[in-house]
């Protein structure tokens, strides 16, 4: 069994079928996975509806993934210093909403599934990710 824990980005992915839906598909229907998302791609979902001028469609939204998300994870203290260990370790700069998600992966060992180019600036060894479809 794998746990994986979906970014904004690749839920946004699964919404709009873009390169890469299928994998998440399959994530999400497989027996033995779980996928999750963090609290705080709730916040980042409404967000990225809003700048398409679809924000009237976020509860709907929530209300179609709600089932098929085995949990909501939220972004604790803990989670919180893991983000702070992630961000003096990455090569690059990470946005700080997507250094809490990575973090709540790493906290809860889920592997998470993206398609950020960024987050490729923390280690492996410290987040296993997956990136998916296009890149931005």
């Amino acid at each position: 069994m794998s746990i994986y824990l979906l970014d904004t980005s690749a839920w946004l992915v699964h919404i709009q079928q873009e390169p890469g839906w299928e994998l998440i598909s399959t994530l999400m229907k497989s027996e033995e996975d779980k996928v999750s998302i963090s609290a705080l791609s709730l916040v980042e979902m409404h967000a990225r509806l809003r700048s398409f001028d679809r924000q009237e469609e976020f509860s709907q939204v929530l209300e179609d993934y709600r089932d098929l998300f085995t949990s909501v994870l939220s972004a604790d203290e803990p989670v919180a210093l893991r983000a702070v260990a992630l961000r003096h370790i990455a090569t690059a700069r990470v946005p700080t909403i997507d250094l809490l998600i990575a973090a709540t992966a790493a906290h809860h060992g889920a592997i998470l599934v993206h398609r950020d180019r960024h987050f490729l600036a923390v280690p492996g060894e410290l987040l296993q990710q997956k990136m998916i479809g296009a890149e931005r």
